[in-house]
């Protein structure tokens, strides 16, 4: 059973307090042509993690990031990946991350395999960490049953692929919340991620709601004429002043 809202309100300060605040920089937004200088500035502004998106055209009208440039970003830098699987049926090319998913999240979306517990189990021998992605209109009942398995849950904020021109409505804000309830019922940290149109103002409300980790694009480190680094460090700042503010 999904916990009240009410329930939600009752987690206490002090764990609320305990939950870092985590970017994580979509690699797909920096400049591809070169991309051993934008990690560089990922590493010099504090970044979490690199979020890195693999697509098939099921959830958009492109088709990126390639397996092979995998483990040579690994090779160039200590930030963890987190691998977002936009594709249909995963099953049929997880093998071809296995090998470098050593304390790497990848993100299968609940909505697209009926093998997901047994891909997690997969991941998990392999050394990796499990992220269940739900797309805005699934529901979070379906994370109930996989909860063992899971280490982060991805929130897309609108339809995968289209974020970017949707508002971040009410009924977002209470799926963020329902689901930091649900996971803070378990007894260990699970980490709860907002990916797309993560502006400082959604990221704001999400972090409110219960968001602890936070994909980055063109709405934010990513615009016409700022440096990805400085933009981490003030995006960084900028949400923690509102952590101390809100205690």
């Amino acid at each position: 059973m999904i916990p009240s809202s009410k329930c939600f309100m009752q987690i206490s300060n002090e764990r609320r307090d305990r939950m870092s605040l985590m970017l994580a920089p979509s690699i797909m937004c920096a400049d591809l042509l070169h991309m051993e200088d934008e990690i560089k500035e990922l590493e010099k502004g504090g970044a979490d993690f690199i979020h890195y998106d693999i697509m098939d055209t099921t959830f958009t009208t492109q088709t990126m990031l390639p397996f092979c440039m995998i483990p040579r970003i690994q090779s160039i830098t200590a930030i963890p990946l987190d691998i977002h699987l936009m594709i249909d049926r995963p099953e049929r090319i997880l093998d071809k991350l296995l090998p470098y998913c050593k304390d790497t999240y990848i993100g299968i979306h609940v909505e697209v395999t009926k093998e997901i517990t047994s891909l997690f189990s997969s991941i998990h021998a392999a050394g990796g960490k499990c992220c269940a992605i739900l797309n805005a209109g699934t529901s979070i009942h379906c994370l109930e049953e996989i909860l063992p398995y899971i280490d982060m849950v991805n929130l897309i904020l609108g339809n995968a692929g289209f974020c970017a021109r949707q508002p971040l409505n009410e009924q977002l804000l209470l799926k963020i919340r329902n689901t930091r309830s649900l996971l803070d019922s378990c007894d260990r940290s699970i980490l709860l991620e907002v990916d797309g149109g993560v502006s400082p103002e959604v990221a704001e409300k999400a972090k409110q709601a219960g968001a602890n980790v936070f994909v980055l694009g063109t709405k934010s480190i990513y615009q016409p004429d700022c440096i990805a680094s400085q933009e981490c460090i003030k995006f960084r700042r900028n949400l923690e002043a509102g952590q101390s503010r809100s205690v």
